[in-house]
Order: structure tokens, then C-alpha cells, then sequence
């Protein structure tokens, strides 16, 4: 089994895409992103066929991030890492800030770095000379320039590089503009949209193009180094008593354009207890599926299926109904906003959802920054765990009382938030159950 992460200096530096072509070049790939992002770990499963699990330094502790690495990493030949912002960026200006490098120290894992080389020479040098220094226990072990107008300027550009930083230039990008996938305001198209198209496949056979013309595939993999997957889930302690413990129970869970931001170990942990899974779309479908003991609603995009979702009054109605019986409801983001009583679009357009919370949330043109990223939750009965917001809307309107969630970020801002009525639970955070076992425990047994 082999591992190495793809970094960059900065945000779009051209990560992604080196990712995503590598994940595409070797076979069995185990795809991790780092950090608590949905949009890439989609286009991973669609590039390598796998799963892919998000790495996050922030939410889980060093065993349980060694252990989530090794379940993804059953079974498959390479683990390919794809990194989140800068290398060195995180919270805060500590080492230790749940960055890319962090995470990477954590788990021993050699770098590529991803340097954009456009309108740059002799200085790209001192710029990759700074990233080796900056950490010397991050292990930099390659470089990839990417924005390279001809294999002239990369032959250029690598002599310098490997004179000044001793680190070797392993390929490049050349500069093309078919290797973006079109933005979105969480970043990229949803992968879903892409499955089985055209652009799909005219994209797969552009990167082995790339693959097979620019990057050094056979140094890279020798740069991957070796590592021995010595965990599972049956041996991880803090899950060892959930083994089956659910069995019989069925989880209906919302999947389609509207709501699909699932962290990949949640759904496994579930799955590892027991629970039955049964995906169904309230986009699509006119009833939630049969004796369901509990739904879950993830994150997404309701802003964009606002008409769909309204006007599918007898998925509304079958919600409502599972309600009332006491069926359990958990939702987060997307999903809490679909429980809400209405949703306000910047066009002046407005969708009835489910009338469960007695709320109205509003888009907005611009992220919630005051609650964009970590957070740390305590519930209102005594359960810490953590999680991460990102949304363009707010609630406009709450005639609801009562706070489920009390919310703090690093630097001391919080806020109260989620509601908690009879057997459902909503709100804006995605909260990864390794966290902390005890919430997935409550929202099973308790909620």
C-alpha cells in the first residue's frame, strides 16, 4: 500500500485538477480530501470508482484520523490525498492548525506541491524554497507546475527549481482551459451532474493525455511511500459496542441534486451498527420509503430544486406524517432549510417546504462569513462534538424558542442555534459522528 498528498501554495493553485488526473492514472485508487469539503470527494468516486473520506485534523483526534485513513485504505493498491487551501493554511498561525501540512505530519505522508508557474522564473525557486523551510517535518518530496505555456519554460523552470530547493520537478500542467470544471458557490459542480456525460469522458481521456505527456507517473509513485494498514473497525475502540447494535432499524436517506453532502465514515459507521440504509429523493419521489425508524437529511443545494421541492406536496406531506408518528428526523444545512417553513430566493421567489420549524430562511449574495467554517458544539444535554458551517443563507424569521446547539469558534464568537421538537433535530452544522460516538448514540437511541 502506497500514500502521498497533493498540496498547493495557495487556493487554486491547481490542486484539484492534479488530483483528480492522478487519481484517474492509477488504478485502485483510495481517494481522501482534506477538511470537511463534499464537492471534490464527488468528482474522486467519479475518477477512481471508490469512495472517498474526508481527512480533518479539527474534527477527529489523531487515532480516529488514523483509523478513518486505514478504512479507506482497505483494500485499494495507493492512497492519493487531495489537500484543502495552502499547505500552511488552517486556523490560526500555529503549526498545529489543522492545515494540510498538520494533517500530513499526523499521518506521515509525503507531498507533492502543486506551484502555479505563470508570469514566474528564477523566483519560483525562492517561493518553493520557503514552503521546504517554512516545516522541515513536513516531508515536500515533489513538485508539479502547473499554468506552463510549453515544455521549454518547464524544462526552464525545473533546472531552478531542483538547483536552489534540492526538491525535484516530477511534471507539469500545461495551460488549458478545458481542465476547469465551472464554479458554484461551494466551489465545483456537484459530480452527480457530470456522471455519464460527455464533458465526463472527453475530460478522462484529456487527463490521460496530460498523465501520459507531462507528469513523471512512474517518479511519483516512487516518491508514494509504503505504509501497513493495521487498524479496523471491528479493533477501533470507540466503536468496538456499536457492532450490529442497531440491527433491524432502517435509515431513510435523502440523496439526490438537493441533498447529497454526506460525510463517507458517517455513512460506514452506520452501516457498521447495523442500520439499514434506504436512499430515496425528496426531489423526485412522492413518499419517503416504508417503515423507516429514522430520516436523515443532509446539506446541499434546496435553493436550486426550490420549485421541485415545493411542488412535490405528497413528499412534504409523507414528512410531516413521519412526524407526527414519531419517526426520528435529523438534518443539517440543506436539509434543515427543507424542514423550514419557506426559503426566500434573491429573485424574489419563494418555496413552501416542509412547515416543520417555524421558520423562514432567506438566500443571500454573499457566504454567511460571521458563521463560515470550524466550530465547536456543545448540545443542550451536555454532548461536545464538532463540526463546520457554510451557507448562503440565514433565518430571516424564527418563531421558534428554543436552542438546541450552543456554537463557539476558536477565536470566541458564538451563537446558539438548532432546534430540537420531538424526534427531529435541525440545524446549520454538519457534524461528523466521530467527533464524538456519543451524538450518533443520542440521535439513534434518544433523539
Amino acid at each position: 500500500m502506497k500514500k502521498i498528498l497533493i498540496s498547493g501554495t495557495m487556493s487554486g493553485s491547481g490542486k484539484t485538477t492534479v488530483s483528480s488526473i492522478l487519481m484517474s492514472a492509477f488504478p485502485n485508487v483510495a481517494p481522501f480530501k482534506v477538511g470537511p469539503d463534499y464537492i471534490d470527494p464527488g468528482y474522486h468516486e467519479l475518477f477512481t470508482g471508490n469512495k472517498s473520506h474526508n481527512l480533518d485534523a479539527f474534527m477527529f483526534d489523531e487515532k480516529t484520523l488514523k483509523h478513518i485513513f486505514d478504512m479507506g485504505s482497505e483494500g485499494k493498491s495507493i492512497a492519493i490525498t487531495e489537500g484543502v487551501m495552502g499547505l500552511y493554511d488552517g486556523i490560526g498561525h500555529e503549526k498545529d492548525n489543522f492545515s494540510t501540512a498538520h494533517l500530513s505530519r499526523i499521518l506521515d505522508i509525503p507531498i507533492i506541491l502543486v506551484v502555479n508557474a505563470k508570469g514566474i522564473s528564477t523566483s519560483i525557486a525562492a517561493e518553493i524554497l520557503g514552503f521546504k523551510l517554512f516545516d522541515k517535518n513536513v516531508k515536500i518530496k515533489g513538485v508539479i507546475l502547473n499554468n506552463v505555456s510549453s515544455e521549454k519554460l518547464y524544462l526552464n523552470l525545473k533546472e531552478a527549481v531542483e538547483k536552489y530547493t534540492g526538491i525535484e520537478c516530477v511534471g507539469y500542467l500545461p495551460r488549458n482551459e478545458k481542465l476547469s470544471v465551472e464554479s458554484r458557490h461551494l466551489g465545483l459542480k456537484q459530480a452527480f451532474e457530470l456522471k455519464g456525460s460527455k464533458e465526463l469522458e472527453e475530460k478522462k481521456q484529456l487527463f490521460k493525455e496530460i498523465a501520459e505527456k507531462c507528469l513523471d507517473l512512474e517518479r511519483i509513485y516512487e516518491i508514494a511511500e509504503e505504509f501497513e494498514i493495521k487498524d479496523s473497525m471491528a479493533s477501533f475502540e470507540p466503536i468496538k459496542d456499536l457492532k450490529d447494535k442497531y440491527k433491524g432499524k432502517r435509515v431513510g436517506i435523502a440523496k439526490d441534486g438537493a441533498f447529497s453532502f454526506y460525510y463517507e465514515s458517517n455513512l460506514e459507521l452506520m452501516k457498521f451498527s447495523g442500520l439499514e440504509i434506504v436512499e430515496f429523493s425528496p426531489v423526485k419521489d412522492k413518499k419517503i420509503p416504508e417503515n423507516l425508524d429514522m430520516i436523515y437529511l443532509g446539506g446541499g443545494y434546496p435553493e436550486l430544486y426550490w420549485k421541485e421541492l415545493t411542488e412535490n406536496v405528497s413528499m412534504k406531506e409523507s414528512i410531516r406524517q413521519a412526524y407526527e408518528q414519531g419517526i426520528k428526523i435529523y438534518a443539517e444545512c440543506g436539509g434543515f432549510i427543507y424542514l423550514a417553513d419557506r426559503l426566500n430566493l434573491l429573485d424574489g421567489n419563494s418555496g413552501d417546504f416542509c412547515g416543520l420549524i417555524d421558520v423562514e430562511i432567506s438566500m443571500r449574495n454573499r457566504l454567511n462569513i460571521g458563521r463560515f467554517g470550524y466550530i465547536n458544539i456543545e448540545t443542550e444535554n451536555g454532548i461536545y462534538t464538532k463540526g463546520h458551517e457554510f451557507h448562503y443563507s440565514e433565518v430571516s424569521e424564527d418563531n421558534e424558542k428554543d436552542k438546541f446547539y450552543k456554537i463557539e469558534k476558536n477565536d470566541g464568537r458564538n451563537w446558539t442555534c438548532g432546534y430540537r421538537k420531538k424526534s427531529l433535530l435541525a440545524g446549520y452544522p454538519h457534524i461528523s459522528f466521530y467527533s464524538n460516538i456519543e451524538f450518533f448514540k443520542y440521535l439513534i437511541e434518544e433523539l
